[in-house]
């Protein structure tokens, strides 16, 4: 392909040359009518929540605070990333300047962070409310405390993507073809190796931590649920509700995580590189339906 001095192409022309599925206007239609009805679904049962918690005194319990926290950080995904990455995705230019370039990254690792930091809370609020049913172990103030915790421990892993991310002029991303405007991506590594270790790193912050420590709550409880065959049937309904929103938040966040990490270290399978853009909304797609199924 011979090289262009004086003019630029879209990448959705260049790679459409190529194949790419996601530069078909009937994918974009698509995936944008699927993200309507997260963000709308999303956005609505969540106020709902929120509303909820907020009007009926009887539902201000330690549990329903998480949840009612999970609630914020679910609409702040839906206003932010349910909404700018499919465009993103499909524009394949970044068209929103260079802050959102670093903030919209950053604000989204602290909600996924946040939200596997709030779910192992709960577990560990039922483990304990289970081991030790006389006693209020952990009460409104702590519960409050523990949130905030978790917002600053998600900012803190979260805030190496503000130094990290930055614009990229298209004219600089082949050697063949000038394509035209910026892309927002990550440049400020020096290696490759320093963008997995970060990768591996919030990975095991993010997931793997977090979910040994609900694994254990969870398995703990109901072996002592197992024992204790008086425990009200209410609490029962409640354990087996909290385990339902991990297994179905860990269910839509599995494609991404799995996609990132392999995408890290370059062992993306041919197929999934040929059509790379659209695996990527594909499973950023599913990941967003944890904002509703919570």
């Amino acid at each position: 392909m011979e090289k262009f001095d004086n003019h630029c192409v879209e990448l959705n022309d260049y790679l459409r040359g190529y194949g790419d599925l996601s530069t078909e206007p009937i994918t974009a239609y698509i995936f944008g009518i699927f993200y309507m009805l997260i963000i709308i679904a999303g956005i609505l049962g969540n106020t709902c929540v929120i509303l909820a918690v907020i009007k009926f005194r009887s539902l201000q319990t330690v549990p329903n605070m998480f949840i009612f926290s999970l609630s914020c950080s679910d609409i702040l995904v839906c206003c932010f990333s349910a909404t700018i990455t499919p465009i993103a995705a499909f524009e394949k230019r970044w068209v929103f300047g260079a802050l959102l370039c670093k903030s919209v990254p950053f604000f989204m690792g602290i909600t996924l962070c946040f939200s596997t930091f709030t779910l192992a809370s709960i577990s560990v609020d039922r483990f304990l409310l289970i081991k030790f049913p006389t006693k209020q172990m952990l009460t409104k103030n702590k519960a409050l405390l523990l949130i905030l915790c978790n917002v600053v421990m998600a900012a803190l892993f979260s805030s190496p993507v503000i130094f990290k991310m930055g614009l990229i002029d298209g004219r600089n991303l082949t050697d063949t073809v000038p394509i035209c405007g910026e892309f927002c991506d990550e440049i400020g590594w020096e290696t490759a190796y320093g963008r997995r270790v970060y990768g591996t790193i919030l990975f095991c912050v993010q997931f793997v931590v977090p979910f040994s420590i609900i694994f254990f709550c969870y398995s703990s409880i109901l072996h002592t649920v197992r024992q204790q065959r008086m425990v009200m049937k209410r609490r029962q309904r409640t354990n087996w509700m909290l385990i339902s929103m991990v297994v179905v938040f860990s269910a839509s966040w599995i494609g991404n995580i799995l996609f990132q990490a392999l995408k890290d270290y370059e062992l993306l399978p041919t197929f999934v590189q040929q059509q790379e853009f659209l695996f990527a909304i594909a499973v950023h797609c599913i990941a967003m339906t944890s904002t509703v199924s919570e």
